[in-house]
Protein backbone atom coordinates (compact mmCIF):
# COMPACT_ATOMS: atom_id res chain seq x y z
CA UNK A 1 0.00 0.00 0.00
CA UNK A 2 2.87 2.09 -0.41
CA UNK A 3 1.86 3.74 -3.50
CA UNK A 4 -1.95 3.84 -3.70
CA UNK A 5 -2.46 1.85 -7.41
CA UNK A 6 -6.32 1.05 -7.20
CA UNK A 7 -9.78 2.63 -6.11
CA UNK A 8 -9.88 0.41 -3.14
CA UNK A 9 -6.87 2.20 -1.77
CA UNK A 10 -7.54 5.67 -2.84
CA UNK A 11 -11.04 5.47 -0.77
CA UNK A 12 -9.22 3.57 2.27
CA UNK A 13 -6.76 6.10 2.59
CA UNK A 14 -8.99 9.60 1.85
CA UNK A 15 -11.44 7.68 4.55
CA UNK A 16 -8.50 7.47 7.04
CA UNK A 17 -7.31 11.45 6.67
CA UNK A 18 -10.69 12.40 7.04
CA UNK A 19 -10.43 9.75 10.34
CA UNK A 20 -7.66 11.69 11.36
CA UNK A 21 -8.46 15.00 10.78
CA UNK A 22 -11.77 14.51 13.07
CA UNK A 23 -10.01 12.88 15.88
CA UNK A 24 -7.62 15.64 15.85
CA UNK A 25 -10.43 18.43 15.66
CA UNK A 26 -12.39 16.52 18.71
CA UNK A 27 -8.91 15.89 20.31
CA UNK A 28 -8.27 19.88 20.38
CA UNK A 29 -12.16 20.64 21.37
CA UNK A 30 -12.16 18.42 24.23
CA UNK A 31 -8.51 19.74 25.62
CA UNK A 32 -9.64 23.19 25.04
CA UNK A 33 -13.17 22.60 26.55
CA UNK A 34 -11.90 20.47 29.77
CA UNK A 35 -8.63 22.05 30.39
CA UNK A 36 -9.78 25.77 30.35
CA UNK A 37 -13.02 24.71 32.16
CA UNK A 38 -15.38 25.73 30.13
CA UNK A 39 -17.18 21.89 30.32
CA UNK A 40 -17.06 20.00 33.62
CA UNK A 41 -19.04 17.08 34.91
CA UNK A 42 -20.94 14.25 33.20
CA UNK A 43 -20.39 16.35 29.70
CA UNK A 44 -16.90 16.41 29.94
CA UNK A 45 -17.11 12.66 29.85
CA UNK A 46 -18.54 12.76 27.18
CA UNK A 47 -16.07 15.39 25.25
CA UNK A 48 -13.15 13.72 26.43
CA UNK A 49 -14.83 10.24 24.71
CA UNK A 50 -15.32 12.38 21.70
CA UNK A 51 -12.21 11.57 19.84
CA UNK A 52 -12.43 7.98 20.13
CA UNK A 53 -15.47 7.79 17.77
CA UNK A 54 -13.16 8.90 14.89
CA UNK A 55 -10.82 6.22 16.15
CA UNK A 56 -13.35 3.64 15.99
CA UNK A 57 -14.81 4.76 12.54
CA UNK A 58 -10.85 3.92 11.31
CA UNK A 59 -11.28 0.18 12.07
CA UNK A 60 -14.80 -0.01 10.39
CA UNK A 61 -13.01 1.67 7.16
CA UNK A 62 -9.84 -0.89 7.71
CA UNK A 63 -12.59 -3.64 7.64
CA UNK A 64 -14.49 -2.01 4.66
CA UNK A 65 -11.39 -1.69 2.94
CA UNK A 66 -10.16 -5.21 3.83
CA UNK A 67 -13.79 -6.33 1.96
CA UNK A 68 -13.60 -3.91 -1.34
CA UNK A 69 -9.78 -5.00 -2.29
CA UNK A 70 -10.26 -7.36 -4.77
CA UNK A 71 -6.75 -8.36 -5.41
CA UNK A 72 -6.31 -11.38 -2.56
CA UNK A 73 -2.24 -10.71 -2.27
CA UNK A 74 -2.63 -7.36 -1.34
CA UNK A 75 -5.73 -7.86 1.00
CA UNK A 76 -3.13 -10.62 2.33
CA UNK A 77 -0.24 -8.22 3.03
CA UNK A 78 -2.46 -6.00 4.83
CA UNK A 79 -3.65 -8.82 7.60
CA UNK A 80 -0.45 -10.03 7.86
CA UNK A 81 0.87 -6.42 8.71
CA UNK A 82 -2.14 -5.30 10.51
CA UNK A 83 -1.11 -8.84 12.96
CA UNK A 84 1.85 -7.68 13.04
CA UNK A 85 1.27 -4.03 14.49
CA UNK A 86 -1.75 -5.70 17.23
CA UNK A 87 1.93 -8.60 17.91
CA UNK A 88 4.04 -5.87 18.40
CA UNK A 89 1.49 -3.46 20.40
CA UNK A 90 0.66 -6.27 22.92
CA UNK A 91 4.41 -7.09 23.34
CA UNK A 92 5.15 -3.57 24.41
CA UNK A 93 2.05 -2.88 26.12
CA UNK A 94 2.66 -5.97 28.10
CA UNK A 95 6.64 -5.67 28.55
CA UNK A 96 5.73 -1.68 29.96
CA UNK A 97 3.13 -3.15 32.04
CA UNK A 98 5.55 -5.56 34.11
CA UNK A 99 7.99 -2.73 34.21
CA UNK A 100 5.35 -0.69 35.65
CA UNK A 101 4.52 -2.93 38.11
CA UNK A 102 7.74 -4.36 38.96
CA UNK A 103 10.53 -2.06 37.80
CA UNK A 104 8.46 1.29 38.16
CA UNK A 105 8.56 2.61 35.16
CA UNK A 106 6.47 5.78 34.64
CA UNK A 107 2.82 4.99 33.82
CA UNK A 108 1.72 4.15 30.00
CA UNK A 109 -0.56 6.93 28.75
CA UNK A 110 -3.36 4.89 26.88
CA UNK A 111 -4.11 7.46 24.12
CA UNK A 112 -0.49 6.43 22.83
CA UNK A 113 -1.69 2.97 22.13
CA UNK A 114 -3.52 3.15 19.18
CA UNK A 115 -1.20 5.64 17.62
CA UNK A 116 1.45 2.97 18.50
CA UNK A 117 -0.43 0.27 16.97
CA UNK A 118 -0.58 2.02 13.42
CA UNK A 119 3.41 3.01 13.71
CA UNK A 120 4.04 -0.69 14.36
CA UNK A 121 1.53 -1.83 11.29
CA UNK A 122 3.24 0.93 9.11
CA UNK A 123 6.43 -0.64 10.62
CA UNK A 124 5.36 -4.57 9.39
CA UNK A 125 4.10 -3.68 5.93
CA UNK A 126 7.81 -3.66 4.20
CA UNK A 127 8.71 -6.45 6.13
CA UNK A 128 5.48 -8.66 5.44
CA UNK A 129 6.21 -6.82 1.46
CA UNK A 130 9.88 -7.90 1.67
CA UNK A 131 9.20 -11.60 2.17
CA UNK A 132 7.61 -11.70 -0.84
CA UNK A 133 10.04 -10.30 -2.96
Amino acid sequence: MWCVSNPAQKRYVVRMMWAAFFCLVFSAAAAFGIRHGHVAGFPSYLLAALPAVPVAWTLVITGAYLNEEKDEFQRNLYIQAILGGVAATLAVVTAWGYMEDFGRAPQLRLAWVYPMFWIFVLVSYPLVWRRYR
